[in-house]
């Protein structure tokens, strides 16, 4: 009884109005996909159990009573592993928190998802402290794409990605650095959004990293942006509430003015099928009346460097705070890469800082008076399920059309526009701080000219494939 977990939400709402089907049967249909797809994926890293079988059986007598409390109340959702939730197990993706118990307090994202009713049925797989941009674990192993099960889902929001696409949950909550809801979604065909710093409240409080909603349809990312960004105390970042809501106006391209960004200055040069996705997204927009004007490369030298070792000194740090034991448990490529920071001076780290900042303005600067900015994600379609990396020698080296718009503080969406050899190839839509409403309704109107369909790999299954490791 898995069909509804294909459909898209609002038909859903119609089934559960209706009483065709309760939050109760779509938990099971839920945790049949889970045991059917799993074994393959590695994408969820733990399931909620009696809480998400209470949250279901609530939610249905609620539908039951004619009074939902929202779009997302019985829907199942899932939650990054570093999103804490009560009742299931923090230990960031890494072998050296394996030991922890269950969290017994809700971040933000997962506090505002427990109020409206959604159903967290577990919470997804990820990289080791958060620190590769691909789904490659010390402690859950290796999470694999559902579009093609010998490829990388991205990270590192892996799990996420990787079961969304799948068809597990309607939506999903990742956390972004450096492109960390973003570069799962491209790889796995989704839509997400990193949203403008504070927008979604989140902890630990960060400059940099932001909670972001994932999805497989903009109404889906929509309902669950509308949820997780509610205001939280706890974030002192967290920004007050969007009182003017018009995300379910679609928002047309016409006048508005788009910078097309597809060459950074630096770094590995997008591909073929790459630049082919954002140029046919770039020709749908200007043949509607968008102005699109090509962005010459906003960095003279490369400033991937000195914010590579803020990322360095940042691992380096929760590393210090390991027992000798426990890091060593901590897979080998992010230990190894952080430990480039011992040794550094205080004075180094400041100069490092400053040369971010610097990099920041000068993209800021940059793309002053474009309303919009359409770039790739990463420049490449994908790289082996195994590898901690598009170059497994510098794994963060494909991060640099998204890790800078964290330094920006900037809402960032992705959105599929292009397949290459059976997977999905996305584009990245960048808007203005605070406008993080015009971002997902242009995203909505995108989606809406895409040229082709999306038919989900959610028939992935344990004998499907054969897989090692």
């Amino acid at each position: 009884m898995d069909a509804p977990l294909d459909l898209p939400l609002a038909e859903v709402h119609a089934l559960l109005r209706a009483g065709e089907v309760t939050p109760v049967d779509l938990l099971d249909a839920t945790l049949e996909r889970i045991e059917r797809a799993n074994p393959v994926l590695n994408a969820i890293a733990g399931l909620a159990g009696d809480t998400a079988r209470a949250a279901a059986e609530a939610a249905t007598r609620r539908w039951a009573a004619g009074h939902p409390s929202g779009a997302l109340d019985g829907i199942p959702v899932t939650v990054k592993d570093s999103v804490r939730t009560v009742g299931l197990h923090w230990r960031h993706g890494s072998a050296a928190y394996a030991d922890l118990p269950a969290a017994d307090t809700d971040a933000p994202p997962s506090a505002r998802l427990n109020e409206a009713g959604a159903v967290i049925v577990g919470n997804t797989t990820m990289p080791d402290l958060g620190m590769l941009a691909a789904g490659v674990s010390s402690l859950y192993g290796i999470t694999r794409n559902p579009w093609d099960t010998s490829r990388n889902p991205g990270g590192s929001s892996a799990g996420g990605g990787a079961s969304l696409a799948a068809g597990i949950g309607f939506g999903s909550v990742g956390s972004d650095i450096a492109g960390s809801v973003r570069l799962p979604a491209a790889q796995c065909g989704l839509v997400a959004l990193k949203p403008t710093q504070g927008r979604v409240p989140h902890l630990p409080v960060s400059t940099m990293r932001s909670a972001g909603p994932m999805a497989r349809t903009t109404d889906e990312l929509i309902a669950l942006y509308r949820v997780i960004s509610r205001p939280d105390p706890r974030d002192v970042w967290s920004l007050p509430p969007e009182h003017d809501d018009r995300c379910d106006e679609p928002a047309h391209p016409r006048g508005l003015r788009i910078g097309l960004l597809t060459d950074l200055g630096y770094g590995p040069a997008p591909e073929d099928p790459v630049l082919a996705a954002v140029h046919a997204a770039a020709a749908v927009l200007g043949s509607e009346g968008a102005v699109v004007e090509p962005v010459p490369p906003p960095f003279e030298s490369d400033p991937h460097p000195p914010l590579d070792r803020l990322f360095q000194a940042r691992a380096a740090g929760e590393l210090a705070a390991l027992t000798p034991e426990a890091r060593a448990r901590v897979l080998p490529t992010v230990a190894d890469w952080a430990a480039e920071a011992d040794g550094r001076t205080a004075v180094a780290l400041g100069r490092d800082t400053e040369a971010v900042l610097a990099a920041q303005d000068q993209l800021r600067v940059r793309l002053r008076g474009y309303d919009l900015v359409l770039s790739p994600v990463l420049p490449v379609v994908g790289f082996p399920a195994e590898d901690p990396g598009a170059d497994p020698a510098r794994p963060l080296a494909h991060t640099g059309f998204t890790a800078w718009f964290n330094q920006t503080g900037q809402p960032a969406a992705t959105l599929c526009f292009g397949m290459q050899d059976g997977c999905p190839v996305g584009v990245q839509l960048v808007g203005l701080r605070f406008r993080d409403q015009l971002v997902l309704r242009v995203l909505r109107w995108l989606e809406g000219q895409r040229p082709f369909r999306m038919d989900w790999p959610t028939g992935v299954g344990a004998l499907d494939v054969e897989v090692g490791g």
